[in-house]
């Protein structure tokens, strides 16, 4: 099936164009995906690797776990599982690109059907000198909101504190700038995967908001 498929540059520039003829590609719209692995990590770093121009609308997206752990609580699952969670009927082989994009937009089209409101979760905020030319969008795109922890009454407590995901596609960590200066004192975000022997991981690095 995949050495059927066409290029990755080729399969980003058809995708462009379905949302250009299907009146969606200056809409106010998000990607969203399941976990933050496939925007932040794959598809990043595959585009930059093959010098492919990749559309800017795939550099914020929602993560479907956030607003899924906001509805059924804080129980850790995979795709599969949370379907199954939520009441649905698993379609198709797990793991299966196709199929698991299907499934995503069932359960999403679910909690969208339960008044659920969404918002961005993550994005790409960094920038590179040698990055490839991509597209842009128009200066009048309409904005999509950040994401923002939302209560109601047929939710129970969901996550009170958003925390990025770092380059490795897990939740960061967070520390405290402790060198002597305007910024000491001050809260950042790191790599999740850091530990005091073998340090960072990747390179991410935000400070937090005060």
């Amino acid at each position: 099936q995949v050495d059927r498929g066409v290029t990755l540059s080729e399969a980003l520039l058809r995708h462009d164009k379905w949302l250009e003829k299907k009146g969606i590609k200056n809409t106010n719209f998000a990607v969203v995906t399941w976990s933050s692995w496939d925007c932040r990590v794959m598809l990043e770093s595959e585009c930059r690797y093959k010098k492919i121009r990749k559309p800017p609308y795939f550099n914020r997206w929602i993560n479907l776990k956030v607003p899924f752990k906001e509805v059924f609580g804080g129980a850790r699952c995979n795709l599969k599982e949370a379907v199954q969670m939520a009441g649905l009927a698993w379609q198709g082989r797990a793991h299966c690109g196709l199929d698991d994009a299907k499934n995503t937009a069932r359960l999403l089209a679910l909690l969208m059907h339960r008044g659920f409101r969404f918002s961005i979760t993550d994005s790409l905020m960094y920038h590179f000198s040698n990055e490839p030319s991509t597209w842009k969008l128009p200066p009048d795109h309409p904005s999509f909101p950040s994401y923002q922890p939302q209560k109601t009454r047929d939710m129970p407590p969901g996550l009170q504190n958003h925390q990025p995901y770092c380059f490795c596609g897990v939740r960061s960590s967070k520390g405290m700038f402790r060198k002597p200066g305007p910024k000491q004192g001050s809260l950042f975000f790191g790599c999740g995967n850091w530990t005091a022997a073998r340090g960072a991981c990747c390179q991410y690095f935000e400070w937090a908001l005060s």
